[in-house]
């Protein structure tokens, strides 16, 4: 900064992250992030609600979805790998009205997401009293209180530091999915005392009918018990499915934290492509492949599955791996696994964390005044920004809600269906970008000023395959996700009756669930009326994007070496894992 007046340069000097990570840095934040409490726990809820086979479909079609927003979101940030990439794209391709809307709602839903994780940690710690007893408030309260702090100190170490331990933990879950995958296996085959073969797959695959408060025991209704709410047949199976793929988004959403590292990326030009092309086949393939073998050892009609909708639920743990573990004659392995997945979900509300102080950091500097530029949007000596690290975490507070209500768990329902409401948002606005980003292209390529067909593009940027058909499809499936997400239960507040008021949850809990579905779309739609009235913003024009493909300051870094044929994409793949 030679030749800058001091007090300008430490000026400077607080306004910018360092950019201190790489790639495996960058994917292990990524994988964390998505690994959390969806696979071994989640999955549970979804063979409960449709079946061992359903469940697979569900996440199958959910990482689908993922799919067509990652590999838009790859091109994307290949060309304009900025600070706050996410709130860059919508902002420089739709409208400044949309960028603000997309960043407030991420930021507020990776807040939320941090404190459901840190309840959801503390609900698996229930699972280490013998009986079913679970623990007291003071207990839970204790642990959230516990890892609020860790979770605080953990982000306040530097993003260096931050990176390496995200690199363990990214090691650590893996070898955990692998260890349990040869248990479901081991056990299949009746190494422990009980032998499952394949009847859950053969006999149990789906479900004979969308039952709301699970068969417990038998796919049947017997004449003494009280009246069932569900709809046959193969409608009841296809919506039964259908509701799965919104609840497995949650457990699979989370391959966006890449583009969230961009402000501090070492090589953000050429590691970012890479890494949103690759990183969400890794954790998408062990959801499949694992809820795939969980399937062989428990079906739809266990007591012990969780129902998000029923009136009653066992008090035992819901994750089908514990459920599967219990029926053995191995007793210890019970107690080990729920640590791991009391970590797995501390882990991945670490990193909620760490995205929503980036975020606010980015949101800070594009929109805030001079006092909001001056706090949240400063950072430390160590460029680390602390201030909205601490702001952020004043969210986790919210955790202790989730001891408001143990029955049916409604606290965790209510905010983890505001947080995939909200990111389908966020990601359908991101798709809309990119069919914007390459319409502007096409402009170019008219004038015949630039095409993204060229040589130059092709070697200095990722060119997504299958564009815009990817944008497109997660465009909308991300509206329909929205749109359904809170479906069931409008679906049971107006069909429900007396008679089956014992079997299904109290009304107040049904109306809590439409409001978790609904309220985040909703409040996105009103921040972008809202900002667009008062700042009289308008869509931009495709003429204004002519400067936006062209951004010099990276131009100095190494360019990817493209690797060739299924070689090659292997050893791109072992690149982000190791």
């Amino acid at each position: 900064m030679a030749g800058i007046p001091r007090y300008i340069a430490r000026q400077l000097e607080h306004n910018r992250l360092d950019r201190k990570l790489k790639r495996h840095h960058i994917t292990s934040i990524a994988f964390s992030g998505t690994v959390g409490i969806g696979l071994f726990v989640t999955s549970g809820e979804l063979i409960g609600l449709s079946g061992s086979a359903g469940c697979v479909i569900a996440f199958a079609v959910a990482g689908l979805v993922i799919i067509g927003v990652m590999r838009t979101l790859a091109e994307l940030v290949s060309v304009r790998p900025l600070s706050g990439a996410l709130i860059d794209y919508p902002h420089t391709f739709v409208d400044p009205a949309l960028g603000f809307a997309v960043g407030i709602m991420y930021w507020f839903a990776q807040c939320l997401c941090m404190a459901t994780l840190t309840a959801a940690a503390a609900r698996v710690a229930d699972n280490f009293v013998p009986s079913g007893q679970g623990l007291s408030s003071g207990q839970r309260a204790g642990i959230i209180g516990g890892l609020f702090v860790i979770t605080l100190l953990s982000n306040a170490l530097g993003v260096q530091l931050y990176g390496r331990l995200e690199r363990v933990v990214k090691w650590l879950k893996i070898l955990l999915i692998i260890a349990l995958c040869v248990l479901m296996i081991v056990i299949n085959v009746g190494v422990g005392g009980h032998t499952f073969g394949t009847t859950n797959y053969t006999q149990n695959a789906f479900v004979p009918s969308l039952r709301w408060e699970g068969f417990n025991g038998s796919s049947s209704t017997s004449s003494n018990s009280p009246p069932k709410l569900e709809i046959p047949g193969d409608s009841g199976r296809f919506l039964a499915i259908w509701t799965c793929i919104t609840l497995a988004m949650f457990a699979c959403m989370g391959g966006d934290y890449v583009i969230v590292t961009a402000g501090e990326a070492e090589f953000p030009r050429r590691d970012l492509p890479i890494a949103a092309r690759f990183m969400y086949l890794v954790p998408i393939g062990c959801y499949i492949l694992a809820s795939f073998l969980a399937g062989f050892n428990v079906n739809y009609m266990d007591p012990h599955l969780f129902h998000p909708w029923a009136s009653t639920n066992s008090p035992t743990s819901y994750s089908p791996f514990i459920i599967a573990l219990q029926y053995t004659s191995i007793k210890v392995l019970p107690t080990f696994f729920n640590a791991c997945f009391l970590f797995s979900a501390y882990t991945t509300g670490n990193t909620c964390l760490y995205i929503s102080s980036r975020t606010l950091f980015a949101i800070s500097q594009l929109y805030g005044n001079n006092f909001i530029k001056e706090t949240l949007g400063k950072t430390n000596s160590g460029h680390t920004p602390m201030a909205a690290i601490v702001f952020c975490s004043l969210f986790g507070f919210l955790a202790f809600l989730g001891l408001a209500d143990t029955t049916y768990n409604q606290p965790i329902l209510t905010l983890s269906a505001f947080f995939t409401g909200t990111i389908a948002c966020i990601y359908a606005s991101e798709c809309l970008a990119f069919l914007r980003f390459k319409a502007g292209l096409k402009r170019l390529e008219t004038e015949e000023i630039f095409s993204r067909d060229d040589e130059l593009y092709r070697r200095r940027h990722y060119r997504a395959h299958w564009q815009p058909l990817c944008a497109i499809f997660g465009l909308v499936s991300c509206v329909l996700i929205v749109i359904f997400s809170g479906w069931p239960a409008i679906y049971l507040l107006h069909t429900r009756a007396p008679s089956t008021s014992t079997t299904i949850k109290p009304t107040s809990y049904l109306i809590a669930d439409v409001v978790g579905a609904y309220v985040g779309p909703l409040v996105f739609v009103l921040l972008y009326v809202v900002y667009k009235l008062i700042y009289k913003t308008r869509v931009q024009s495709l003429k204004d994007f002519e400067d936006a493909y062209f951004l010099p300051e990276f131009d100095n870094e190494p360019w990817s070496v493209v690797r060739k044929g299924w070689r090659g994409v292997l050893g791109e793949v072992w690149s982000l894992v190791k």
